[in-house]
């Protein structure tokens, strides 16, 4: 009975040989985050690979503003692994050669991100497996029936040690304790490999339910955005008809007051039926824009909804950063710019300038001016009678820090006065009339730019007039307009398309190297817009100067 007195050495080798056999070796990553010294700041360990960004959502969150928010991503693919350039602001760079889209790492590897001093030093590790399935089953099944290592035969081959107690056919000279182990073996595999296969369908199940889920819950996410988006377009457009519509009604209903004037003076002859046909038209169009207002209003609620979808599954934190974002975006949205939409890198360059006012005390300085002389509620009655965003508020504070004796340089155009630094042919083409010394550095009692409420008015005018117009609605570009409105910058904003999906802010300063200037001068004002939402939150001591119409508005909802 040779074979029984070997049984025991077979088994032994089949323990040996299949354990090494089954234990495989997949190779990690050990990412080495280094400063802008070299220096070593963190470490991390992937298997499948890893993102690093900005962005909280990041397996490597790296806080630096030359950093975008999803920078770059690296993932094993058709046996290699590979890095990606996720549309990075700054790029990324391996030996001092700027990745384009995306390349095959060869190990180790030092990778640049952008300007920011930051890399990412990339290099194998190697992780051992759980061992395999079947060589587990039999090393723990063997000792559990009494069978233990004996000297080794030195002549039996693996292949026949396999033969002998692993495959279907069984040995014509296999002995007593030969059947037995290959019976337990087999009987041993067959149970399991039927609870393996009831497991391995169980979670096949739930993980297509759960490939599923994400995948509906995806495509649920794109298709409120891209609704939200839409909408939100389709809003301007109807904002941009009714804007347009209320300065022909304005226009119509002060020729009609001139007819009437003149009719009653007898200097122009007229029937009366002539004049009530036209004061029907003007009550008939207005109580079509009402209706139009009420259908705008209706939109912008459907709008929030769709917006609150599209962010639904977003995981955010009640930190500092993520409420200025949410102020951020908030007051996008009042300016009329996509909040959905908001270009990689403005958040932070709106904490930027939000900064600039932290160091400086023209803030404070502006703001109790504004208070002392109650400018914010004319401001404010000016800006609701044009239909027009309340943030525009802050756009004389950047123009002269609400002095209305304000001056400002002599330009080809002519010399800027008073609070909203007027031009004197602006100032007259809005009803103010300017003084003798209209094209001079001195203050002119006559010049009603000097006049802070008539300046408003015509300021505010002016303002709805690009607004309507070549604006398309958008605020940040009004700002940009009216900042430069004599130069390039409006021949700029007049090339692009004549529509609010392609004529916005966001696409503007993608399109366009804008002035320095006029760059400083829109995010001067929406940072300080901002800070007005919560002047304590960023460090100032004055009330917010848009509360007292938020209480307003409140109590008359």
């Amino acid at each position: 009975m040779q074979d029984d007195k070997t049984v025991f050495m077979e088994l032994d080798l089949i323990k040996k040989e299949l354990y090494s056999d089954s234990t495989r070796l997949m190779t990690g990553l050990r990412v080495s985050v280094m400063d802008a010294s070299g220096k070593t700041t963190d470490e991390f360990f992937f298997k499948h690979g890893f993102t690093a960004g900005r962005s909280q959502d990041n397996d490597i969150v790296i806080q630096n503003n030359e950093v975008s928010r999803h920078h770059l991503e690296v993932k094993w693919e058709h046996e290699y692994w590979w890095i990606y350039d996720l549309n990075s602001a700054n790029g990324i760079y391996i030996h001092n050669s700027r990745l384009e889209h995306k390349s095959k790492l060869d190990f180790p590897v030092l990778v640049s991100m952008g300007d920011s001093g930051i890399s990412l030093k990339i290099q194998p590790t190697e992780q051992c497996t759980e061992t395999g399935k079947l060589t587990k089953d039999v090393i723990e099944l063997l000792p559990a029936k009494g069978v233990f290592n004996v000297n080794v035969r030195k002549d039996i081959s693996r292949e026949a040690i396999i033969a002998r107690f692993l495959t279907k056919e069984e040995a014509e000279d296999a002995g007593d304790y030969t059947r037995m182990v290959r019976a337990l073996i087999h009987e041993d595999r067959s149970s399991r490999g039927k609870r393996f296969k009831k497991a391995i369908w169980g979670l096949g199940i739930l993980f297509l339910l759960a490939v599923g889920s994400v995948a509906y819950q995806q495509v649920a996410l794109s298709n409120a955005r891209t609704l939200a988006i839409d909408m939100f377009y389709d809003i301007k457009m109807l904002e941009v008809s009714l804007s347009q519509a209320d300065i022909r009604l304005e226009e119509s209903a002060d020729l009609l007051e001139q007819t009437i004037k003149a009719a009653a003076n007898e200097k122009l002859k007229i029937k009366q039926e002539e004049i009530k046909v036209e004061q029907e038209k003007i009550l008939a169009e207005r109580k079509r824009m009402r209706q139009e207002r009420k259908k705008l209003k209706r939109m912008k609620a459907k709008y929030q909804q769709y917006v609150k979808e599209a962010t639904s599954f977003r995981l955010r934190f009640p930190t500092d950063a993520s409420y200025e974002e949410e102020l951020i975006t908030k007051v996008a949205r009042e300016f009329n710019e996509s909040e959905l939409e908001l270009p990689d890198g403005f958040v932070e360059k709106v904490k930027q300038y939000i900064r600039y006012w932290q160091h400086s005390p023209r803030l404070e300085e502006a703001i109790a001016r504004l208070e002392k002389n109650n400018y914010a509620s004319a401001i404010i009655s000016a800006l609701e009678k044009e239909g027009l965003p309340l943030y525009f508020l802050y756009l004389p504070l950047q123009e002269s820090n609400y002095d209305t004796q304000a001056i400002g340089p002599v330009t080809p155009h002519g010399v800027a006065k008073g609070a909203w630094q007027l031009l004197a042919t602006t100032g007259q083409e809005y009803g103010l009339l300017s003084g003798p010394l209209a094209a001079v550095r001195e203050y002119d009692e006559l010049d009603a730019r000097f006049d802070f409420n008539k300046a408003t008015r015509a300021g505010t005018k002016y303002l709805k007039h690009i607004y309507s117009t070549e604006a398309q609605v958008s605020g940040l570009l009004v700002m940009a307009s009216y900042n430069y409105g004599h130069n390039r910058v409006r021949d700029m904003i007049e090339k692009m398309p004549d529509n609010p999906r392609d004529r916005n802010f966001w696409k503007f300063i993608k399109q366009y190297q804008i002035p320095k200037e006029t760059y400083d001068y829109v995010f001067y004002i929406f940072s300080a817009a901002v800070i007005g939402e919560d002047p304590k939150h960023f460090g100032f001591k004055f009330n917010p100067p848009l509360s007292m119409f938020s209480m307003k508005e409140s109590k008359s909802e």
